[in-house]
């Protein structure tokens, strides 16, 4: 299977990594702040407490200063939603809003005072309960609101109730607690697509194509990937029943696999021949950095004197885990990346920490319209230093830090609290990272999936400059004519790649990459 195979092969089936694996798409961080923040005084209970506990946290990090007029209106207006089939109405009086439960009302206007707004969603709060009685659910009345406050900061700060904010540590981890298959919905069956080497599942004799039928004696007739993912993970050394049809022998086994750490393995290594490795990163966990080690080390091995790293398709992760990537091809000491944000401790600087002899080698990086975040961080920073030769699409254009606070009741808060920016002070969320040679799809054949990132980041005036364009068709025939097989499996841009890094073959790095970007310059004319 040929290295882009493998990325469609993950990405298209919608592989869950035996229990529905969260990436990140988020230049993540992660804080032990746990603390518990006091109400404001007054004659209610503590039933708004957890929500006051975001919303200062969202008051002294958020990356921008609040808008908590803006911020209480959206709070509210996801609040009082359910219940509108309830008899619940809003309506505009003057410049604020009245509630309406059987002909009592609550109004108010909100301000851009934090505590004022606070005072009066305690109110509606203790108004809707009394009124609307056994039809609300306090909990849920107390998310929603949660939710909507942060529905109105960006895309990228979300409330994870505890069930979230488990799963998602687990994941940023990089491994987890389970049974080692990778599983599908195959004509709504659940289907094993793989089963990971040296896994539980592997030594329990589970097979590509088997089919889960039950799990610890339930029927799982209609569960989707996610639930059937919440019963298969969980703690290392405990243990789960699951019961397997098996299609060719028409036969039903049940088995008891004790679920073990599974590390996730984000980074494939290929060798290419002529001296060039193939490294596809799919995603910055905490293993990443040790598992692109040991795939350099390999590398070293194969006598590789040249490498194409693929950030394709990688939506993000680990901020150290991305600053560490990057830090292999790039002198010690030199800057990757800096953020700025509100808060003083989230403006820092970060540079490379390994003084690696693969800085001296040829290096291409692929990227596309699905590279985002910490992708683009090691994308940017070496294209940048001029250290790599940088191909593909335009990134998605996520230039955004966020930080996991732990809140009290054991849920959690994704909050973004700073921006990244390249060495050279490009916004990535303007501009995205504009490869040095843009390949245009313009070949038919395939559908081309939507995606809102895709374009957006075009900017004919991009501070950097123009990238040079090649046509897929262009692309097609150059590499025929070069004498290249070029057919469905081919990945046109890691064979170029390989080509530009290696026309011809050059000890000198500064010589090989001024080499390819004259290959690219000049491919219209083969």
């Amino acid at each position: 299977m040929n290295p882009r195979s493998f990325k469609k092969y993950l990405l298209g089936v919608l592989l869950v990594l035996l229990g529905f694996f969260l990436v990140q798409p988020a230049g993540l961080q992660t804080s032990n702040l746990f603390q518990t923040r006091p109400a404001y005084a007054g004659f209610f209970n503590d039933d708004l407490d957890v929500f006051d506990e975001v919303l200062e946290l969202i008051a002294d990090n958020y990356v921008y200063p609040p808008d908590f007029r803006k911020l209480f209106a959206v709070a509210i207006g996801e609040m009082v939603q359910p219940y509108k089939e309830h008899g619940l109405t809003v309506a505009s009086v003057n410049s604020g809003q009245t509630l309406s439960v059987k002909g009592r009302q609550f109004s108010y206007r909100l301000t851009y005072s934090q505590k004022d707004n606070m005072e009066i969603l305690r109110g509606m709060f203790d108004f809707l309960s009394r009124e609307l009685g056994d039809k609300v659910n306090k909990r849920d009345m107390e998310e929603n609101a949660i939710r909507g406050m942060l529905d109105s900061l960006d895309p990228y700060s979300v409330y994870l109730d505890p069930g979230e904010f488990e799963r998602s540590m687990r994941d940023t981890e990089g491994q987890y607690g389970g049974v080692g298959m990778v599983i599908t919905l195959q004509d709504l069956k659940l289907t094993v697509v793989r089963v990971l080497r040296n896994s539980p599942s592997a030594r329990a004799g589970i097979l590509p194509n088997d089919i889960i039928t039950r799990v610890n004696g339930e029927e799982i007739k209609g569960m989707q990937i996610q639930e059937l993912a919440s019963r298969l993970r969980g703690y290392p050394n405990t243990q789960v029943e699951i019961d397997v049809f098996r299609p060719s022998t028409k036969v039903t086994h049940t088995m008891k696999l004790t679920r073990e750490i599974i590390s996730i393995e984000t980074v494939l290594y290929k060798y290419l021949g002529d001296r060039t490795a193939y490294i596809g990163i799919s995603s910055f966990s905490k293993q990443t950095n040790d598992q692109l080690e040991k795939a350099l080390d390999q590398a070293r091995r194969d006598g590789a004197e040249a490498l194409i790293l693929d950030l394709r398709d990688n939506p993000g992760g680990l901020l150290s885990q991305s600053v560490k990537v990057a830090s292999h091809f790039l002198q010690e000491g030199q800057l990757i990346v800096y953020t700025q944000g509100r808060d003083p401790k989230d403006t820092q600087t970060y540079e490379a920490v390994f003084d690696d002899p693969w800085r001296h080698k040829p290096l291409a990086v692929l990227i596309n319209s699905h590279s985002a975040s910490a992708s683009e961080i090691v994308a940017g920073s070496l294209k940048d230093s001029g250290k790599a030769l940088i191909l593909g699409e335009n990134s998605y254009g996520k230039g955004s830090v966020q930080t996991i606070f732990r809140i009290s009741d054991g849920s959690g808060l994704r909050l973004t609290t700073s921006k990244y920016y390249t060495p050279s002070g490009i916004d990535i969320t303007t501009y995205g990272i504009v490869p040095e040679i843009q390949i245009q799809m313009d070949v038919s054949g395939l559908p081309e999936v939507p995606n809102p990132g895709r374009h957006k980041n075009r900017r004919a005036n991009h501070p950097l400059g123009k990238p040079i364009m090649v046509k897929e068709s262009e692309l097609q025939n150059f590499l025929k004519k070069k004498g290249k097989t070029v057919n469905g499996e081919t990945d046109l841009l890691v064979d170029f790649a390989q080509m530009a890094i290696n026309n011809p073959p050059q000890t000198n790095k500064s010589h090989a990459l001024a080499k390819a970007r004259e290959l690219a310059a000049n491919i219209h004319h083969y």
